[in-house]
């Protein structure tokens, strides 16, 4: 590669990723570096994407979310709602304060049918699919694609229209196409191509270029869907000038032969959610860069801010580096004189200074000469490339940001946080920023509960207001208060009130709860907890009894269940069932027998009292059969003899019994025999002093009886 020093490294990527919007999908964000150029730039697109909404199907994703609570102290624990429209897909949640410590990185392919490569350039486009395109060693120039984020490859030309090549760069516009630029296959290339189906077919744009030929370059893609290439090499030095197209790379202006960066070459480009350029690191004649460049206006001027923390931005060249939706940079991997840089950076700007943040990464995901693109999901995807001893076919994916729709995120540190959330859909993404959304105060001490009024209640009582006092209570959330005792459950207070750091009012229910002393605790949001030990004293109220019963009426054997609905909280309970037996417990079962009418008084106790509740003639029992009288003998009786009975009827029992009544006095029949169910015999002994009518009655063992009134005279 004529003069290149490191043509012995199989060749030096450029940043062929980007993270641009598309058309209808204006980023919500305040800038980072907005200058008045930049800033009219901004409103001229937001009025064209402004009248694209007007006229947008009903599917378009426009990006919106809620937080709650927006405030309070460290450690802060907010549940966030997407309230996006049109049905997205995918969620990419940046919350302000990410950690990459301890993610996971994950090999989607350990050998992509594409082949070991360096020098390939890969786009990600906006519905999610991958291109990768030409590369080395052998300068290809096949097109790849991957539907499902990098795991599975799919040739879409083998050999395109255009040269093959390596060390060139690509570039997606918003109305989705690709534009390739540049590159080397023996001879330095200023060829523009482009494709509007990922990568099938291919139109020459410019077939020379103003720009000198050039490869190790870095080209981006504007939100105003124009495109910046910047620096490189020409095979005889490094370059530093930056030129423009606003026709898809047919022609182009030079923004400035000289800009602000040292020359260079295997340098990294993005451009930041606001519309700013960035260029991160590269190989200028001196050695390798660690400076961060920004631009505000197409690439004019350029700014070089400080970065803090910049010893942990190890000097490097050929390693990729993405935008991500919140405005921060993920820089992975490069090269640093022949050995491979294994870290990833992430630059991000906080209180209004940039700083930058250092990740260890897998021993194999460690590379240079790759690519890597970022995906509307937030997915960072590299791939192939080479390291200190091989080149590379494998393809490893990072999430950068959370993926679940409504996620809780919990803040643990002092702060002002930004929140971001790119939606993303077959049909694109979008993306809306709440500038300093989340503000994280101080930790608090934990809460301490001195007091509180009124200190006692009856746990008959539907609810009480109480007010505590004490030390520390959360004034910005909600605390949480309850009534504890080991081994009886919690008395949990409603309408919590914090009127001061020492003042609260709540309502508890204490109703249908046992008596005794309970712990007071207040518990912060944050966690932290205050105890009153035994502050509350909850009472008996005296009980009032009352019951229910189901069924109250029935045919004999009749089980009827009682039902405790007494008030108070009674703690035990005497049962009379009328019927000549008695019971306890809360909930009794109770079983009649024979036919009759039952009163039934139910009496309660508890500490503080009893009370009886009687229901009369609460339950109704009959008999299954009763017994029918048909006719008998004799009819009439002389006083003071010994007289034999005949029955016939129906429905007699064994065990029945059989009687002559006349008001109060009763003459007993002594049965002698019984033909179920139709016959009795007996022997009555009429007392000498019986006289005038009387009735004939039969009684099953059941409790069925039958009355033949008047049925006998006695002379």
């Amino acid at each position: 590669m004529g003069s290149d020093p490191h043509h012995h490294c199989k060749g030096h990527v450029m940043c062929p990723c980007l993270h641009s919007g598309i058309w209808g999908s204006f980023p919500i964000i305040a800038g980072d570096c907005i200058t008045m150029s930049c800033l009219q730039n901004q409103i001229i697109l937001f009025l064209c994407l402004v009248l694209m909404v007007g006229i947008s199907s009903g599917d378009h994703l426009v990006s919106s979310f809620s937080g709650k609570p927006t405030s309070g102290h460290a450690p802060l624990t907010v549940t966030f709602t997407d309230v996006s429209s049109g049905d997205p897909t995918g969620w990419a949640w940046y919350f302000g304060d990410e950690n990459y410590t301890g993610s996971e990185w994950k090999e989607l392919s350990g050998n992509a049918p594409w082949g070991t490569r360096y020098g390939h350039a890969a786009v990600a486009m906006p519905d999610g699919s991958i291109v990768l395109t030409g590369g080395g060693p052998g300068y290809k120039n096949d097109v790849w694609v991957s539907l499902d984020g990098g795991t599975t490859w799919n040739v879409q030309n083998e050999s395109s229209g255009w040269p093959g090549r390596e060390f060139h760069s690509a570039v997606v516009l918003p109305d989705g196409s690709i534009v390739l630029m540049g590159g080397y296959n023996g001879t330095y290339l200023r060829d523009v191509w482009r494709s509007v189906d990922k990568g099938v077919t291919w139109t020459l744009q410019a077939a020379g270029a103003p720009w000198a030929a050039r490869a190790k370059h870095s080209s981006v893609a504007l939100p105003d869907g124009s495109i910046l290439l910047m620096g490189g090499f020409d095979g005889t030095s490094p370059k530093n000038d930056v030129w423009r197209s606003t026709d898809k790379g047919r022609t182009w202006t030079q923004q400035t032969s000289r800009a602000g960066w040292s020359a260079r070459y295997g340098l990294a480009g993005v451009v930041l959610p606001d519309g700013c350029i960035a260029v991160i690191g590269g190989r200028t004649s001196s050695g390798y860069s660690r400076e961060m460049w920004l631009s505000p206006d197409q690439g004019m001027t350029w700014t070089n801010p400080p970065l803090g923390n910049l010893i942990s931005l190890y000097p490097r060249g050929y390693h990729s580096a993405v935008a991500l939706p919140d405005g921060s940079i993920l820089v992975a991997g490069g090269e640093n004189t022949g050995k491979t840089v294994k870290d990833m950076v992430r630059i991000a700007r906080k209180t209004g200074a940039w700083s930058v943040e250092r990740y260890e990464i897998p021993l194999a995901v460690g590379r240079y000469c790759h690519a890597g693109v970022i995906l509307p999901d937030g997915g960072l995807v590299l791939m192939g490339g080479t390291n200190d001893t091989a080149m590379k076919s494998d393809v490893w994916h990072f999430e950068t940001a959370s993926p679940i729709r409504d996620p809780i995120h919990e803040y643990r540190e002092e702060g002002t946080y930004s929140v971001t959330l790119q939606v993303s859909g077959s049909g694109g993404y979008n993306t809306s920023t709440r500038q300093d959304f989340i503000t994280v105060y101080p930790p608090l001490s934990p809460p301490a509960v001195t007091g509180i009024e009124p200190d006692t209640g009856e746990n008959g009582t539907a609810f009480i207001v109480v007010n505590l006092s004490g030390t520390n209570f959360d004034t910005m959330n909600i605390p949480s208060v309850k009534l504890t005792r080991a081994g009886l459950p919690d008395i949990l207070a409603e309408n919590v009130s914090v009127h001061s750091p020492s003042q609260l009012t709540c309502t508890i229910s204490p109703f249908g709860h046992e008596a005794g002393q309970r712990d007071v605790i207040v518990t912060n949001p944050d966690g932290k907890s205050g105890v009153l030990p035994g502050g509350f004293t909850l009472t008996r109220q005296p009980p009032v009894a009352d019951f229910t019963a189901r069924p109250q009426s029935g045919t004999a054997p009749l089980a009827v269940e009682f039902s405790d609905t007494s008030t108070g909280v009674p703690s035990s309970w005497t049962w009379d069932f009328g019927d000549g037996t008695s019971g306890s417990g809360k909930n009794p079962l109770h079983t009649y027998t024979l036919p009759g009418t039952y009163t039934v008084t139910l009496t309660v106790r508890n500490g503080g009292g009893s009370s009886t509740t009687t229901h009369p003639d609460c339950i109704s029992v009959t008999a299954v059969r009763p017994p029918i009288i048909g006719v008998f003998s004799p009819a009439s009786m002389m006083h003071g003899k010994t007289v034999n009975v005949a029955i016939i009827g129906n429905n007699f029992q064994k065990g029945a019994t059989v009687r002559l009544d006349q008001g109060t006095a009763t003459i007993p029949v002594t049965v002698t025999a019984i033909i179920p169910p139709s016959k009795i015999t007996g022997v009555v002994s009429v007392p000498a002093s019986a006289r005038g009518r009387w009735s004939l009655a039969i009684r099953n063992p059941d409790g069925g009886e039958c009355v033949r009134a008047n049925a006998i005279i006695i002379t």
